[in-house]
């Protein structure tokens, strides 16, 4: 009787391994399927690139690709493009600015308003689920950048015009690496005679972008012939001394508490500085609308800018 109680706990035993043994294999099956999916999640998004920097993780929202453009959110404009977008309660506009512009949009609105003038952008801004999202794609000239999308590697690279960017080629085919280790993966191939951008030297390897938008190393004795097709562009201080080619305006008494009022006080200013062929422009404010007038002083340097004119405050 002892035997076979004996055998009887071995067995059952036995059966208990296997299935511990079995519920490790399928947990294990799990994560590898899920790191799997993961992956091909992450291969299969939209990269969004900003001069030369994968910002791809740290978008709040997914791009979306409809209407045959490209559209980012709101919220990843303010974080990544323009740290002054801004929407206006009332009337449900979008006031964006770059160093020369000045934007309006809105949505159902194919007008969309560029320092005053008029153009048509059709679905400028489109909303889902509560959010406003807008068409980078068509808003090159706005923010003075160049935009891109590679189909094949569903990447989009933005560049600003006013940094700067050189170029070098390679002088054999090479293979593009994740990291700045040679046994690292491979991220793109390049063939010789093709030009890349450069962008730094990073532990005797050279980080480049491709032009599928891919970022990565390679080393740089297979690089040569660097151009630099364009320099940083530096503000000018707008100090001036030149009291006659200075103009003073004192905005105090001033309604700007909406876009349209502000706008209207913006071009007043500016036609008195050129009807007074002056190049400098000094805005005096004493009230007490702080916020509005933060919002006017981000509003008027692009317009005047624009047309060669300083402001300071």
């Amino acid at each position: 009787m002892a035997k076979n109680s004996s055998k009887h706990k071995k067995k059952s035993n036995n059966k208990s391994y296997k299935k511990i043994a079995f519920i490790i294999a399928f947990i294990f099956i799990i994560i590898i399927g899920i790191k799997i999916n993961k992956k091909e999640e992450k291969s299969n998004k939209m990269q969004v690139i900003i001069n030369n920097e994968n910002i791809t993780e740290d978008l709040q929202d997914e791009i979306k690709q409809e209407n045959d453009q490209i559209y980012m959110s709101f919220e990843d404009i303010q974080k990544f493009i323009d740290s002054t977008i801004y929407k206006e309660d009332e009337t449900d506009l979008i006031i964006t600015t770059s160093p020369k512009k000045v934007v309006t949009l809105k949505k159902d609105d194919e007008n969309v308003k560029i320092n005053g003038a008029t153009q048509k952008i059709k679905d400028a801004v489109i909303e889902e689920n509560g959010k406003d999202y807008i068409a980078i794609s068509e808003l090159e000239n706005v923010y003075d950048y160049e935009f891109k999308y590679t189909e094949a590697s569903n990447t989009i690279t933005i560049d600003s015009l006013n940094k700067k960017l050189v170029k070098a080629y390679v002088t054999k085919n090479v293979k593009i690496k994740e990291t700045n280790r040679e046994n690292s993966k491979t991220v793109d191939k390049v063939k010789k005679g093709n030009w890349l951008i450069y962008i730094s030297e990073e532990n005797k390897m050279t980080k480049v972008r491709t032009q599928n938008g891919k970022i990565g190393y390679v080393k740089k004795k297979y690089l040569d012939n660097f151009i630099t097709e364009r320099e940083d562009i530096k503000e000018e201080n707008s100090e001036n001394t030149e009291v006659e080619k200075q103009l003073e305006y004192d905005i105090t008494k001033e309604n700007i508490s909406t876009f349209e009022k502000r706008e209207n006080v913006i071009n007043r200013i500016l036609q008195e500085a050129i009807k007074n062929d002056k190049i400098y422009l000094k805005i005096l404010y004493n009230g007490t609308d702080e916020s509005n007038y933060d919002r006017f002083k981000i509003e008027i340097v692009p317009v005047l800018k624009e047309c060669g004119i300083k402001v300071m405050f």
